[in-house]
């Protein structure tokens, strides 16, 4: 494990979807807004490495129609971060670390989340350009990876020493760049495919208490 430092120096990066909230909030609106079988689908074919990710985010949203507004008070009367988020996000504040959310989701559904729990946060994402014809997807970033080969995360980490906390395919290649890595279900497992270590999290206090 490298060490980072716990004054200065560092920052904390955090995905959103799944690792920030309890449920997967992109497979979630995608599963119960858009088509399922679609969602299946493309999920599968992702893991497959048949599609990238940024063609499976497209092809989920496209089919749902409902009002972003009607989803997102959805979201904010269903959906749960984990605990120990503000503790987290306070612990590092504490600690002069630049704090980020970097998420292939939408910023349209992570910062009502964020401004339900008062918590005040540097947001890189995607945007929403909804019509008639469903959800597109505005990318933040179309560059392509040397490494990865796809328009991922690890050209958005912040310089100096990272700390990762993730649980998905999004999270792949910015936890493989990162200095430290907190890692739950897919990002985990990948993880262990890989050989890399990562501490593993089943909530925010835990890292918390493993930070201190």
């Amino acid at each position: 494990m490298t060490i980072v430092p716990h004054d200065g120096g560092c920052s904390l990066v955090l995905d959103f979807d799944g690792t920030v909230t309890e449920v997967d909030l992109l497979d979630e609106v995608a599963g119960r807004f858009g088509d399922p079988a679609v969602y299946q689908d493309v999920e599968d074919r992702l893991l497959a490495g048949e599609i990238t990710l940024r063609e499976c985010i497209e092809r989920e949203f496209e089919p749902v129609r409902t009002p972003v507004e009607e989803v997102v008070a959805w979201a904010l009367a269903e959906v749960r971060v984990r605990p120990g988020f503000c503790e987290l996000v306070d612990l590092a504040g504490g600690r002069g670390w630049t704090v980020l959310v970097l998420s292939s989701g939408f910023h349209e559904l992570i910062e009502p989340i964020l401004a339900r729990e008062g918590v005040e946060l540097e947001v890189q994402a995607n945007r929403l350009a909804p019509d008639e014809r469903g959800w597109h997807v505005v990318w933040r970033d179309g560059r392509i990876c040397p490494v990865c080969g796809e328009a991922c995360k690890r050209a958005s980490l912040p310089p100096g020493a990272v700390i990762y906390i993730g649980d998905g395919y999004s999270d792949r290649c910015g936890a493989l760049a990162s200095a430290r890595v907190f890692a739950t279900r897919g990002l985990a497992r990948y993880l262990d495919e890989q050989g890399r270590a990562y501490e593993p999290f089943d909530d925010f206090l835990d890292v918390v208490r493993a930070l201190r």
